[in-house]
């Protein structure tokens, strides 16, 4: 059953094209100035914003310059005027060594069917994300969400872009200080700065414009390494159908990290156009933005890194398998590149061994047994109740057909790399299976992702085959007439996706209708909470709250400064916070307590009816049974929601 789709107002539509423009305009800038053009050019343009972005904002920071849309402009017109100088001042002499791995180039109507799906793929993923979620203003339900909306919120209105700014909603006190890459927020900041639009369609702006743009970005790395038109179109019209994806939007929801994964292939995209640079003008301009896209992913996300490697790995062994005369100058090359990308993120690269040096690391229960796991990784139907039939057929075909992949071949190691660490991670807690799946949290979901993206390469060559044999078929039915092989492949792929089910949109749409709507954690009587004690509590005085309901929702959607701003008390356990989430109910006995409040401003109590997990029933120890404290004085009550002023001059009687 289809879930409906939303309205979305003419201010929505806006929202959503303004991210969409912000995301490619100032990365295909600098991209064009250093020398990619046509499909390669748009496909890495997320990147290389988000590179900009994250690279830009922490030393702007540094320098006591806050962060604003023109910080993000400046920073983009003057990076490709120095990438285009420089690539000026390079001689152009050419390289004996080139390898001409470069793709023909297609006929105009090969490029507008192929942008025609990559454009269905981003209309049908939109309207799954949207339409599950039920409007682009819908509050994400899970626990990763208000992270972001509170970290975009904090960089919007202080200009604080530094690595460890936004964790202060959360890690205010104690000197703890938690870094977490802010590339993505700081694209999202600017929206809001420039937009002024609430934090939840913000985030959902972004959110909506990922499977278009994991679209783009197959289609251009299917067509970069000489792969047909149909098999282009087919990844991407592959990707926003599988509920894989779908599962890295709504459960968290891991926006930067899937905004990672979706440019993975980007990567190895800009390898390829750095290796097979004309001359040394077009390698300096193609290194520097490899360089560029390196960083790009750290300040996305930490595990980019490693799930980029991989695909390098791949891509650089079946090439030089090929080519051994390569390895006299490509691995230096290679090593140059990776080096100026690492310098660019140092900030980024230090802050990931200070988490990973100061906090314990996550361990996602193994619970599956090896055989489940390997068929749920390849019928596409992790945590689902029915397999995905049509993908798992195609992907079969294009396993079949795997000789015929061209260029495309080492893609396979790929799959198969992912996929056994995906089975390792869901069936073993064994040390070394944590040790070697730690990059990505020992969580298989955020492998099945990955997998998943990396499996649509295989699926579109399985689709493109089918296509080739209805072109072969049509031409033996009708000898004498000639057939246009192209026309009857689009016309198969046509068919193919429209009655199959490949697609899926209304199995996506359920997906994403996980954790939306009124609660587990947030109700809209607790958003209405929020925004009337907004009126009436004073400028930096914070609410204390429980960390384990939807009040910490309360700052990005209403810019109160609650004592608990996450649902995770990592390191605060022994701090002031911890203290009154603990004890807060003796404020009328204990001195230590009533000092907390006092160091840490908290003039006001606000206590909701939802918790994170729908199972939860258990109010943090130190906001219970408040009702009737003489310290306390009720100040608004609705359904879900109850908010108290807290007397700090309160003098308990003494015998």
């Amino acid at each position: 059953m289809t879930v409906p789709l939303p309205d979305l107002t003419a201010a929505d539509l806006g929202l959503v094209g303004f991210t969409l423009a912000l995301v490619l305009t100032p990365g295909a800038l600098v991209g064009a100035a250093g020398g990619l053009r046509g499909w390669s050019l748009v496909a890495a343009a997320p990147l290389l914003t988000y590179a900009m972005a994250g690279l830009t904002g922490p030393w702007t920071t540094a320098l006591g310059i806050p962060w604003s849309p023109w910080v993000l402009v400046s920073a983009t017109l003057v990076l490709a005027a120095v990438v285009a100088v420089v690539r000026v001042v390079v001689t152009p002499g050419r390289d004996p060594d080139r390898a001409p791995d470069r793709p023909p180039p297609r006929p105009p109507a090969a490029d507008l069917a192929l942008a025609a799906a990559v454009a269905v793929s981003a209309l049908v993923g939109a309207a799954a994300v949207l339409g599950g979620m039920g409007g682009l203003g819908t509050v994400p339900q899970d626990w990763d969400a208000v992270f972001h909306a509170s970290g975009i919120r904090w960089v919007a209105e202080t200009g604080d872009a530094g690595l460890f700014g936004m964790s202060q909603t959360n890690w205010f006190v104690g000197g703890t200080e938690i870094f977490y890459p802010n590339a993505y927020h700081l694209v999202g900041a600017v929206v809001r700065q420039v937009t002024a639009q609430d934090l939840p369609s913000v985030l959902n702006a972004q959110t909506c414009l990922l499977p278009g743009l994991a679209a783009l970005a197959l289609a251009a790395f299917v067509r970069r390494f000489g792969g047909s038109t149909t098999h282009a179109a087919g990844a991407a019209l592959a990707v926003s159908g599988l509920s894989a994806f779908y599962d890295m939007l709504w459960r968290g929801p891991l926006l930067p990290y899937t905004t990672g994964v979706v440019l993975t292939p980007v990567f190895a995209l800009l390898i390829v156009e750095f290796l097979d640079a004309a001359d040394r003008r077009a390698r300096t301009g193609t290194g520097v933005l490899l360089a560029l896209g390196t960083a790009g992913l750290l300040c996305l996300h930490p595990s980019m890194l490693f799930g980029a490697v991989v695909f390098a790995l791949a891509l650089v062994v079946w090439r030089w398998a090929r080519r051994p005369a390569a390895l006299r100058r490509e691995p230096l090359l290679l090593v140059a590149a990776g080096l100026g990308g690492l310098a660019l993120s140092a900030q980024q690269i230090a802050g990931s061994i200070y988490s990973a040096a100061s906090f314990p690391p996550v361990d996602w229960p193994a619970d599956l047994a090896w055989t489940t796991a390997t068929v749920e990784l390849l019928s596409f139907g992790h945590e689902a109740d029915t397999p995905q039939l049509w993908p798992t057929l195609l992907l079969a075909v294009g396993v079949a057909t795997y000789h015929r992949l061209g260029e495309l071949r080492w893609v396979g190691a790929v799959a198969v790399v992912l996929g056994a660490l995906f089975v390792l991670a869901a069936s073993s807690d064994a040390e070394w299976v944590n040790a070697i799946t730690r990059p990505w949290w020992n969580d298989r979901w955020r492998l099945a992702g990955l997998f998943a993206l990396t499996a649509c390469v295989l699926i579109g060559h399985g689709l493109a085959q089918l296509a080739a044999l209805g072109a072969a078929l049509a031409r033996a039915a009708v000898p004498r007439h000639p057939v246009d092989p192209a026309a009857v492949g689009a016309v198969a792929v046509v068919a193919l996706v429209a009655g199959s089910g490949l697609l899926d949109l209304g199995r996506s749409q359920i997906r994403m209708s996980n954790n939306t709507g009124e609660g587990p954690a947030v109700s809209s009587a607790e958003i209405a909470a929020f925004h009337a004690l907004a009126e009436i509590v004073p400028p930096g005085t914070r609410v204390l709250n429980d960390r384990n309901d939807g009040s910490v929702w309360m700052y990005p959607l209403a810019g109160l400064h609650p004592v608990a701003g996450h649902y995770d008390a990592t390191a605060l356990g022994d701090t002031d916070v911890g203290l009154l989430e603990t004890r807060f109910n003796q404020y009328a006995d204990d001195r230590a307590v009533r000092a907390a409040v006092e160091r840490l401003d908290v003039g006001f109590v606000l206590v909701g009816r939802g918790f994170l997990r729908g199972e939860q029933t258990q109010r943090a120890p130190g906001l219970t049974d408040l009702a009737d404290r003489p310290f306390l004085t009720e100040v608004y009550r609705n359904a879900d929601a109850t908010a108290y002023r807290i007397d700090r001059d309160y003098v308990p009687d003494r015998p």
